[in-house]
């Protein structure tokens, strides 16, 4: 179908749920109490995203403490601790560099263990609606920068490639298991790697950053890039009969010399990746213009376009977000045109999103995409 119609992933939680979380941590709430919350929770989400006309939905993420730290709740091998304890200066370091972290990291301090990621996840929302679902996975590139420690991590990984290929190796698991109960679309979400954009001779301020709490160095742009088109190819080796995306975000610096440059900083590495699709922000100045990134596309390749800013609480007219999708019209063709918002609209905790706003958001889109099949489809 043309323009089919997404989400990224994420929607706030509830408050409600964000108090039980606290409250199951220390004990004071049941499991089977806890448990009632999120699918509550779940069930709303799913049925916003029904009634905003979304064709591939999402269970918002509601079961997830964050969008990468989750997986240490998950996966044997993690500990969670607080940022402080990867580094004191912590908190100065991300300020001076007006970086913005969740702070409870998940760094790897064993070797890890084959565990359910996502699986339980999709068969608890499943149950609430009949359409098809897109199921998100952190990405091993962006969880080898988050999560592999120079000190806390070398005892099980003494470099942090071999922790990156031993997680990959896990997410291929988890992506056979999602295949196999019946998921529609999953999506290796890779923020690390959209944020290279933003990286040349010298690393990108995130890098930076994870240098001075992580003690791992910048290997240099093409060496960056060649290591993650590798590491999701190691992930989707062997698995077929599903439709796979890797999400990239942008966070275009207005100081950066590539400011107004986009993905395709990463051609022609980037089309060396075994995935159906590819999940791209758009809305923002400074991302640069997709339709020279789509047109080098080879045949059967995706854009999931970013026609929804999750940046501003503006509703976009259906108007606008026509306007947007016609950038890459005439550069791909409309049924390999996804339409979807830029990231999740709950990827950290810094940023609260109201949730009213973002289904209204969602309807605008859907409206868009209808407006596109009549003139384009």
């Amino acid at each position: 179908m043309a323009f089919t119609t997404t989400v990224v992933g994420s929607f706030p939680r509830p408050r409600e749920l964000i108090e039980a979380t606290k409250k199951h941590g220390k004990g004071e709430l049941s499991d089977g109490e806890y448990d009632e919350l999120l699918d509550k929770a779940t069930r709303s989400i799913v049925a916003g995203e029904e009634q905003a006309g979304i064709d591939v939905i999402t269970d918002g993420e509601q079961r997830r403490s964050s969008f990468v730290s989750f997986v240490g709740d998950k996966i044997p091998g993690f500990e969670v601790m607080h940022i402080t304890q990867l580094n004191p200066d912590a908190m100065e370091i991300l300020k001076r560099n007006k970086v913005q972290l969740t702070y409870m990291r998940a760094v790897v301090t064993e070797e890890l263990g084959d565990a359910v990621i996502a699986r339980d996840e999709f068969d608890a929302a499943k149950k609430h609606s009949k359409k098809p679902f897109k199921v998100t996975l952190p990405a091993p590139y962006l969880v080898m920068w988050e999560s592999w420690h120079k000190e806390l991590s070398k005892g099980a990984y003494p470099r942090a490639e071999d922790f990156a290929y031993a997680y990959a190796r896990l997410l291929r698991a988890e992506v056979q298991r999602l295949k196999d109960a019946g998921v529609s679309f999953i999506q290796i979400d890779e923020p690390m790697l959209g944020d290279l954009t933003e990286a040349g001779e010298k690393p990108d301020r995130y890098r930076k950053v994870f240098n001075e709490l992580y003690g791992q160095e910048y290997r240099g742009f093409k060496e960056e890039l060649k290591l993650a088109v590798d590491l999701l190819n190691e992930v989707t080796k062997g698995v077929g009969g599903v439709r796979v995306g890797v999400h990239m975000d942008r966070w275009p610096n207005k100081d950066s010399p590539y400011f107004d440059l986009g993905y395709e900083r990463f051609l022609p590495e980037l089309l060396e990746t075994k995935t159906k699709q590819f999940v791209l922000e758009y809305t923002s100045p400074g991302t640069g213009d997709p339709a020279k990134l789509v047109k080098e596309f080879p045949d059967g390749m995706e854009i999931g376009l970013g026609v929804v800013s999750v940046q501003d609480y503006e509703v976009e007219s259906p108007e606008t977000i026509v306007s947007r999708a016609k950038r890459v019209i005439g550069s791909i063709d409309p049924d390999r045109i996804w339409l979807n918002p830029d990231c999740g609209f709950a990827p950290g905790m810094f940023r609260a999103f109201p949730v009213d706003v973002a289904f209204a958001k969602l309807k605008s889109m859907s409206k868009a995409a209808e407006m596109l099949r009549k003139e384009f489809a």
